[in-house]
């Protein structure tokens, strides 16, 4: 991706206030228009619809979506946290000429991919629920990837990155954005030129490189069937004013260039169809509850806890309760397949209808390609689960120190269409990695529960597929075969799958430095630390997997 971004990034134009206007503002929205003469007008803000103007003063036909807001949207923008009157940021309608001189200006600045966003009417972008009509700009990349003016909307998204939705603390702070594109677009080259809709842009924490290793690390150990978000670091501009650096990546959603299942059709009732669910503590309907069997067990470093339930979001289109019922019986049968199997030595599969029945003495003599016999529990959940996904899923999240990898964005499906090449459950989409990369490289994460020094904070976060599945012998062999294939150099390659991953971050960092350090000229260390913290997890995690 290196070799396709280049170019330049600068200081924009910033919002000029009138001193007669200063006064009324926390009162009265208006709309500020800078003409090509340098003339600043002050314009009511009215629910007229007002879009970018042309070079003479006109307004474009912007087909701007009206927003309605709730009460509790309507009282956030009226008052701080703190219940102070919040005033609202004074607008600016830029001409194309004007775009046109901050484009080329970043341009001759900076080398780092950019995003610019102008709003209809220099509209603010504060709502996790109402779009706002845009047009959106790319520079510093190949001529092929460049934006110019293209039709979006833009919305706010998040939960705790985007302060629960507070409308004053979103004005404040660099938050987290989804774009929604009028026509198919790709942007900057992600996931081979793919074209689609939705695009996400995620805020840098101040390492800056959390979510690019993780989603490096993701498209590399992941199976090519699977799907892992494609990304790169930009800067981020809107309406002239700049937002922060950002991790520009891809909407988990069933897509045929993402996550690649059937997509169920509008209105379609019935139960076999695609389904994307989501281990959510957000509890977004439609959801359900999972309680892992209400289980109690011991980790591999011999803690005992209950496991704890949690909430799974459907994110995928359902149009029936009987659709609702269906996958959460289906995801709570695939646990308790597992479970069974392992704990209690029963053995259960799926009929024709997705009902549990005992697993048929032939069935479960099944035998590897040596002829050896294979472990009737690994028969069982893999005919349930898919657990070379598990393996890949469990291999990102461990590396990361994902402290949050059971209780949040943490996604699986299941096809269970006609047109289905695989049934079964498949984790799938790492995502969202916070909570991770954090205190000591040396302890397990993913594989066990939360200590209970932690857990007093935080509350329990851990993952009991993950907890449940590295007890078993045969799945740590997996475990280990698979970290064995990612650290073996192949043949005609200097260096191996992972360590590839790390170089390529150092020579992000080596490449965009002066860019990257508009988040702070700390920023850069930072993130040089975060290499190092990864590449000593790394060393840990061979101590521990290729170690017979």
């Amino acid at each position: 991706m290196l070799n396709k971004c280049k170019g330049i990034l600068a200081a924009v134009l910033m919002i000029a206030f009138l001193p007669s206007y200063a006064a009324s503002a926390a009162e009265r929205v208006n709309s500020v228009s800078v003409t090509d003469k340098g003339i600043l007008k002050i314009i009511p803000q009215t629910d007229t619809k007002v879009g970018i103007t042309d070079d003479q003063g006109n307004k474009k036909d912007s087909n701007t979506k009206a927003t309605t807001k709730n009460e509790d949207t309507k009282k956030d923008e009226k008052k701080e946290e703190t219940g102070k009157k919040t005033t609202p940021e004074t607008s600016v309608i830029y001409t194309a000429s004007q775009i046109k001189k901050q484009l080329k200006k970043l341009e001759s600045s900076t080398t780092i991919p950019t995003v610019c966003v102008y709003t209809d009417g220099g509209a603010e972008v504060i709502s996790r629920e109402d779009y706002v009509g845009c047009e959106v700009y790319t520079v510093n990349c190949d001529k092929e990837y460049k934006l110019k003016a293209e039709r979006a909307d833009i919305r706010v998204r998040g939960n705790s990155t985007a302060y629960g939705g507070n409308v004053a603390m979103i004005r404040a702070n660099q938050v987290p954005y989804k774009i929604k594109f009028e026509t198919k677009t790709n942007m900057f080259g992600l996931n081979d030129d793919a074209e689609c809709k939705k695009w996400v842009l995620v805020k840098a924490e101040s390492n800056l490189l959390k979510n690019d290793i993780a989603f490096s690390l993701g498209r590399t150990i992941l199976h090519d069937y699977n799907y892992c978000s494609d990304g790169i670091l930009v800067h981020m501009y809107l309406n002239g004013k700049f937002k922060g650096i950002y991790e520009l990546c891809e909407q988990s959603q069933i897509n045929k260039h993402r996550i690649n299942i059937y997509e169920t059709p509008e209105g379609y009732k019935g139960v076999r169809t695609g389904y994307l669910v989501e281990i959510d503590n957000y509890g977004e309907a439609p959801c359900f509850r999972m309680n892992y069997e209400n289980a109690t067990f011991t980790d591999i470093e011999g803690r005992t806890k209950k496991f704890k339930s949690v909430i799974y979001s459907i994110k995928s289109d359902v149009y029936s309760d009987k659709q609702k019922q269906f996958i959460k019986n289906y995801v709570t049968n695939v646990f308790k397949i597992v479970y069974e199997a392992c704990v209690n030595k029963k053995y259960y599969v799926f009929d024709e209808d997705y009902n549990l029945v005992k697993a048929g003495k032939k069935f479960l003599k099944q035998t590897d390609e040596n002829g050896e016999p294979l472990d009737p529990a690994y028969i069982v959940s893999n005919n349930a689960l898919n657990l070379e996904s598990v393996v890949d899923l469990y291999l990102v999240y461990e590396i990361a120190k994902d402290r949050d990898v059971g209780e949040g964005s943490f996604f699986m499906y299941a096809d269970l269409s006609k047109e289905s090449r695989d049934e079964r459950l498949t984790f799938t989409c790492p995502w969202d990695f916070e909570w991770g990369f954090d205190s000591s490289y040396k302890a397990l994460n993913a594989a066990v529960f939360n200590t209970d020094e932690w857990a007093a904070v935080y509350e329990e976060r851990s993952n009991p597929w993950f907890i449940l599945l590295m007890k078993q012998d045969w799945f740590m062999d997996m475990v280990k075969n698979r970290w064995k294939e990612l650290r073996t150099v192949p043949e005609g390659k200097k260096t191996d799958a992972i360590s590839a991953v790390m170089k390529q971050e150092k020579k992000i960092l080596e490449t965009y430095k002066e860019d990257l350090c508009k988040n702070g000229k700390n920023a850069v260390n930072l993130a040089n630390s975060l290499i190092n913290w990864v590449n000593n997890r790394i060393k840990f995690l061979d101590g521990w997997l290729l170690n017979d």
